[in-house]
């Protein structure tokens, strides 16, 4: 990393208060950090599996909880962890992984089924262009923005080593006061958010390829403060989305789909599902369409929410 060059930075107010309540978490956490109570994994399946809520309730719910669980999970004395602890560091990812896989499948339904329910609607979004698959999809500004957070969590969590401050200097920042959120854009920040668990998900290996040098310098705080940053890139993005919903509900239909509770979709894609499958024998279809095939996925994916 050139260190010479300095480096102008873009940042919303609201992110570098995430960023930093992020921080004062896991430090409270660090403070009181105990093997027994460390080793007390909490079964998240249970929620996982809820459909009494809506979208927006349910995926609320799982960013608060990701929010605690990684913070609980790296608040740790990496100098005197034992092999017990390595064991519950493992099964805390884990747990991680679980939640945003299913993060990940949301987002996966906001992005298709329910942005063409709003076209329909009338509500016109343009649907995210990502690229797939690829780890450069992000904007310059937005990897900036990441590695720009990942240093100021380097220096304000207590856990991460500060000798590597130095390989993250050379940056200004630019603090933007408010940033916009409008109706247009939730394709885009929906687009955001799933690059960025995209990348988060590949930073948190299953329990059995977990290395143990991860927890060796500098490898953990470059491992770590990444973690923490898209966390909080993630917990940004979502409250932006958050505000573009409130906007949306001033339309009763909009308002009315977006508070349908997962069962409710649930049980309409398995009825869409079943004419499907008749249709499709009754005309002896052997060979769907493209546009068919997507809305099949779609549906399934809806009814695995």
């Amino acid at each position: 990393m050139n260190n010479s060059v300095s480096k102008m930075v873009v940042i919303s107010s609201g992110h570098l208060n995430l960023n930093d309540m992020l921080a004062k978490d896991i430090n409270a956490l660090a403070g009181k950090f105990d093997s027994r109570d460390y080793s007390k994994i909490e079964n998240i399946d249970t929620m996982l599996l809820r459909r009494d809520l809506s979208i927006e309730r349910k995926k609320e719910v799982l960013v608060k909880k990701l929010h605690g669980l990684v913070a609980k999970t790296f608040a740790i004395n990496k100098k005197k962890i034992s092999k017990s602890d390595f064991s519950s560091l493992a099964a805390r990812i884990l747990g991680i992984r679980k939640i945003v896989l299913k993060l990940r499948s949301i987002n996966h339904y906001l992005e298709t089924k329910f942005l063409s329910e709003l076209n329909l609607l009338k509500i016109k979004i343009p649907l995210p262009k990502r690229k797939f698959h690829s780890r450069k999809s992000l904007i310059n500004n937005e990897l900036e923005a990441l590695e720009y957070m990942a240093y100021k969590l380097i220096g304000k969590v207590v856990v991460l080593d500060k000798n590597l401050l130095g390989e993250y200097a050379g940056r200004e920042k630019k603090v933007l006061a408010k940033e916009k959120a409008e109706i247009k854009d939730l394709g885009t920040v929906l687009g955001k958010e799933s690059e960025a668990l995209e990348h988060l998900e590949a930073k948190l290996p299953p329990p059995r390829l977990l290395p143990a040098a991860l927890l060796k310098e500098p490898m953990f705080t470059q491992w770590v403060s990444r973690v923490l940053a898209l966390l909080s890139y993630i917990e940004h993005q979502h409250s932006i989305e958050t505000k573009i919903f409130s906007k949306l509900k001033k339309n009763k239909l909009a308002k009315a789909r977006i508070n349908k509770k997962i069962a409710q979709l649930a049980r309409e894609c398995s009825r869409l599902l079943d004419i499907m499958d008749d249709k499709a024998h009754s005309m002896n279809k052997l060979k769907l369409d493209d546009e068919v095939r997507r809305e099949l996925g779609n549906l399934t994916a809806t009814i695995t929410l």
